[in-house]
């Protein structure tokens, strides 16, 4: 089995080994050479006395080395034999040749165990013991001589050994440094390798396994033991392909690492796909011996992947195409459709396709009061719905929260049958919309009634001043036609038209100027005054009006629809707040005593700041807030009527009135009605406009006089214009207070401030 090698931290010693390895045999031979004098000597004499001195000297030398005391025991071996040699050579017992050889044989020792020093120091002992044999006459100076070379030549050679040795020594340390190197770094790889995410394999050339880290064991269910000895392709690469593995061996053999994703099977039958690597193993000689294999399992990154192109795609609460996904696929159909240039490029004779945007009407009605959970359930089960009711062949997508795209190819061979053929479909999903079971809710099915606004168009076609077709006009003509779908009410059908396209175009460039009449002052401020059964001035409705500086004065009917549906009509009702404030403000209004109302839509009413703003801008103003009456709709009640209480008893406690406008024309019911915190109503001048004494319209206004008497209310006539009008109603009600052409029509605010009177005085003139 193909294993790294392990690290240890065991370190030997070579130079202290064979010291203690010398010392020992020095004085093994030591002790030996003692005895050899004694076998020679005569029993007795002194010379006989050398063994056992010898060998007590070895004795204790061996003792210190068994104790660790090696280097004392080299330094007893070399003064003991100088003292045993001196002991004998002063007791005529002195052998020079065989005295002199130990000597000159432990010096060389000393030099090797302990050093040139203390070896030096020996040398020097030795000839001193020379020189005193020769003064006794026991060798001359010929002999003292060639003992001094020997030892001298010896001690010289052991000198250049020891430092060859220590030379030797340095290499080898060194080497065993680099090699320790080597091992720890060895170490980190193994531990590198054995602790990697990733599966690991080395094979050899012939593709069978001779190592696996434990990751490959955790990933792919296998044993390492199981897996030695194995072909690759049968338990790691087992997805590789005939034309993978010889451009891998082709990639491999070059000595470069070779790179693909493999679909591989795991022991358990599951498939994974990896990131595969492998790379070769190059020998000293350069040659490949070995191939590591490395897998990283990239399943969960490619499903991710996958699953964000699928939602750049796809909506992700229906699965249906999104808007990006119905672009690519108009572009694709109308790239299908051209045959030539410009706006011949479709030809004469090609099939039409249809573009459908059905929108569900009344769905912000639902989130705020179902919450979003339900909403997706509701949207879920009206596409299921959906797909039931629409052509086999149509395309379904949602394209907005609320509005989904049907595409249905081939409705046509001509303009007009494409439109026909569209417009029958498209009243079949109305029809077939109308009912949606919501069936994944936790209390159980629902059903709920719906209402739908389509708009559609038909392509290819080429609009005045285009040269051709795309996705992003196709969209453009669908979004104008359901535009005007549900600027009709909601629950139509339209389809798109040039006719309808100008008049989509208008609306947007009322919308832009109104932008600029905000911003430049533009607009202006109107008084109508209502009037007492006296004939006196007591009160007034502030009333809007737009001062074009090219097409004049332009009223309300013209741009307020315009402001609501594009949002502009908070910060225009913010104006008008303000600007009846300072109005009420003024000293001349004041000395009349008279209160201004003015129109809040639902949309202002309802911002979350509203409450706010009233307060900011009568603190700012000074404006009297009892005089300050806003005149509200029934449309305020279709949805959250208890945050609307909230909001007009939050502004009651300031004391600001309210004034219920178009009173008896909605379908609300009269108990709701009476919750609300009013002080006046005023009738809608429909009923004014056809009022006689036995007329439908009289029974019906004295009923609803009844209701303000019962709950002392105010009342306010709207478009009065005939005095048989005003005596009748005043008749029934005394305290009723008129407006209308009769006495009044709307007066710029700075006029009706110098004559509030001046209504009346147009009426006698």
């Amino acid at each position: 089995m193909f294993t790294f090698a392990q690290p240890h931290n065991t370190r030997s010693s070579p130079a202290l080994a064979y010291a203690r390895i010398g010392a020992v045999l020095i004085s093994i031979w030591y002790g030996g050479m003692g005895w050899l004098t004694t076998i020679f000597a005569v029993q007795g004499s002194n010379r006989w006395w050398g063994g056992p001195l010898a060998t007590l000297i070895a004795g204790i030398a061996l003792l210190l080395i068994w104790r660790g005391h090696w280097r004392w025991a080299a330094r007893w071996l070399v003064v003991g034999a100088v003292a045993l040699t001196s002991f004998f050579a002063w007791d005529f017992a002195f052998q020079p040749s065989t005295s002199l050889l130990v000597l000159t044989v432990l010096v060389v020792f000393a030099a090797w165990t302990l050093g040139m020093v203390e070896a030096s120091i020996a040398a020097v002992a030795v000839i001193l013991l020379g020189i005193g044999l020769i003064y006794w006459g026991y060798i001359d100076w010929a002999q003292m001589l060639s003992v001094s070379y020997v030892l001298f030549f010896l001690l010289g050679i052991t000198g250049l050994m020891l430092q060859g040795y220590r030379r030797h020594l340095e290499d080898l340390r060194e080497s065993l440094s680099v090699l320790e190197q080597h091992k720890q770094q060895l170490h980190v790889l193994y531990q590198a390798v054995e602790q990697s995410p990733d599966s690991i394999l080395v094979v050899d050339l012939q593709g069978h396994v001779i190592y696996a880290n434990p990751a490959y064991e955790e990933r792919t269910g296998y044993l390492r033991s199981e897996v030695m000895g194995l072909p690759s392709r049968q338990v790691s690469l087992t997805g590789l392909t005939q034309e993978q593995y010889q451009e891998m061996r082709q990639t491999v053999e070059t000595g470069q690492a070779w790179q693909d994703t493999v679909r591989n099977r795991l022991k358990n039958g599951d498939i994974v796909v990896d990131d595969v690597r492998i790379a070769p193993v190059l020998n000293a000689q350069g040659l490949v011996s070995y191939l590591v294999e490395n897998r990283h399992d990239i399943s969960q990154r490619l499903e991710a992947e996958n699953r964000i192109l699928h939602l750049q795609k796809h909506d992700s609460v229906t699965q249906l195409l999104n808007r990006n996904a119905v672009q690519e696929l108009l572009d694709e159909m109308l790239l299908a459709l051209q045959s030539g240039q410009g706006p011949q490029r479709y030809g004469e004779h090609h099939d039409w396709h249809a573009l459908l945007l059905v929108e569900i009407d009344r769905y912000q009605n639902f989130e705020i009061t179902r919450g979003r959970g339900w909403m997706d359930a509701l949207v879920q089960s009206f596409v299921q719905r959906l797909r039931a009711v629409a052509p086999s062949v149509a395309k379904l997508a949602r394209i907005r929260i609320n509005q989904f795209a049907v595409i249905v190819p081939a409705v046509g061979q001509s303009r007009y049958g494409a439109r026909m053929h569209t417009y029958a479909v498209a009243q079949e999903l109305q029809e077939g919309l109308r009912m949606t079971q919501i069936t994944s809710l936790a209390e159980g099915p629902e059903t709920v009634k719906l209402s739908c606004s389509v708009g559609f168009t038909v392509f290819p076609f080429v609009e005045d001043g285009l040269r051709t077709d795309s996705a992003d006009h196709v969209l453009r003509r669908a979004s104008v036609a359901l535009s005007q779908a549900l600027h009709q009410g909601g629950g139509q059908v339209h389809s798109y038209s040039e006719l309808l396209d100008e008049s989509i175009q208008r609306r947007m460039q009322v919308e832009k100027e109104l932008l600029v009449a905000l911003d430049e002052g533009q607009l202006q401020v109107f008084l109508q005054s209502q009037v007492d059964m006296n004939g006196r001035v007591a009160g007034a409705e502030a009333l809007v009006r737009w001062k074009h500086p090219v097409k004049g004065l332009i009223t309300p009917g013209d741009f307020i629809p315009v402001a609501e549906s594009c949002g502009l009509i908070v910060p225009l009702g913010d104006w008008m707040m303000e600007q009846v404030c300072l109005l009420l403000n003024d000293p001349r209004v004041q000395a009349q005593g008279c209160g201004l109302s003015v129109n809040v839509s639902t949309v202002q009413f309802r911002q979350p700041q509203f409450v706010d703003k009233v307060r900011d801008v009568l603190q700012r103003t000074g404006a009297p807030a009892q005089q300050l009456t806003l005149e509200v709709t029934e449309s305020l009640l279709l949805n959250d009527v208890d945050g609307t209480i909230r909001k007009m008893v939050a502004l009651r406690a300031l004391g600001v009135q309210f004034a219920l406008d178009d009173f008896g024309t909605g379908y609300s019911s009269l108990a709701y009605l009476m919750r609300l915190p009013i002080q006046e109503i005023k009738l809608d001048q429909a009923f004014i406009h056809d009022l006689a004494p036995m007329s439908e319209h009289s029974v019906l206004v004295q009923a609803l006089l009844m209701v303000a008497s019962s709950k002392d209310l105010r009342v306010v006539a709207e478009g009065v214009e005939q005095a048989a009008q005003a005596e009748l109603l005043q008749a029934w009600e005394p305290s009723i207070l008129c407006q209308g052409y009769l006495f009044s029509r709307p007066v710029l605010a700075q006029d009706w401030l110098l004559n509030p009177q001046l209504g009346m005085a147009s009426r006698s003139g």
